[in-house]
């Protein structure tokens, strides 16, 4: 896939680069890059786009992302609990440089670990907090330490491996030319952008200078999904995050919110994407809580 191609810092000759995140929002571009990359929410609760697939994701969440894995953050800007600037630590690792390490046989499990990283994942949350200690260290320490810290966080997150679930979205075989992957970025950020209003295919169409019905052959190939289907993903992701953080228990105002004019639709919309009723999800995570 070759959505936006974003450029990592620059680190030489080194095998990771260290980003922190600390600002209004993350960047919330549909891109990729060639390197794998290990984030950790410190602050900041909101939808994570991984491929074609879309969740919720909080603070405290790690997730591992396969080189070249399209992929967005999207901040929840109603979140009355985050006021302030955002907060996210990103470790982006040169999958060919680690290869130069290979072949030393303590490095085995982290070698594998790296090898088949064919999907992305997030860390299962009862893992999360211990690795904390790891991606701050990494902030403040330098030289040897610094990469024995990096070593160390590779080889705990093989040994929870197993626990980690998947974030396999269908569609990482699926290429398309840098165009394609920039009108899909495009689509996805005006959606994010402008859920909660009244949208048509036709605008979105005009918004990649396509017809509508080219356009919805062009999304329909690149997503297995059509727009209507994904942007009714979205609205419902943010209505969960409405009835998950408390904002209300009124399913109307919920629904008028992130963009739906009909109640009765949007029960059934609802149902269709998470298998529960508006009413019973409230009633599931009250209980979860």
């Amino acid at each position: 896939m070759k959505p936006i191609q974003f450029t990592v810092p620059v680190y030489g000759e080194g095998v990771f680069a260290i980003l922190e995140d600390k600002k209004d929002n993350f960047y919330n571009y549909y891109h990729r890059h060639d390197e794998a990359q290990i984030t950790y929410i410190l602050k900041g609760k909101g939808t994570v786009m991984v491929g074609n697939i879309l969740q919720a994701f909080q603070s405290g969440d790690v997730f591992i992302f396969k080189a070249n894995e399209p992929h967005m953050f999207d901040r929840d800007m109603d979140d009355e609990e985050e006021i302030g600037d955002i907060h996210a630590i990103h470790i982006f690792v040169n999958q060919e440089r680690m290869k130069k390490l290979y072949h030393i046989p303590e490095f085995e499990l982290v070698r594998d670990y790296l090898d088949n990283l064919d999907f992305s994942k997030q860390v299962d949350r009862s893992h999360s907090e211990s690795l904390l200690h790891y991606f701050t260290n990494l902030l403040v320490k330098t030289s040897m330490p610094r990469f024995t810290e990096f070593l160390s966080l590779l080889y705990t997150l093989a040994l929870h491996d197993a626990d980690a679930i998947s974030l396999y979205s269908g569609v990482r075989n699926m290429t398309y030319s840098d165009k394609d992957g920039v009108r899909i970025s495009q689509v996805y950020k005006y959606t994010f952008d402008h859920y909660a209003e009244e949208i048509t295919v036709d605008q979105v169409a005009s918004v990649v200078h396509m017809t509508p019905t080219s356009f919805c052959k062009f999304f329909k190939k690149h997503t297995m999904k059509t727009y209507i289907s994904f942007l009714n993903e979205v609205r419902i992701e943010k209505a969960c995050q409405l009835l998950v953080n408390h904002k209300t228990e009124n399913i109307a105002e919920v629904a008028f919110q992130v963009g739906f004019n009909n109640v009765v639709h949007f029960n059934r919309v609802f149902k269709n994407v998470t298998h529960n009723s508006p009413r019973k999800y409230i009633a599931v995570h009250t209980h979860m809580n």
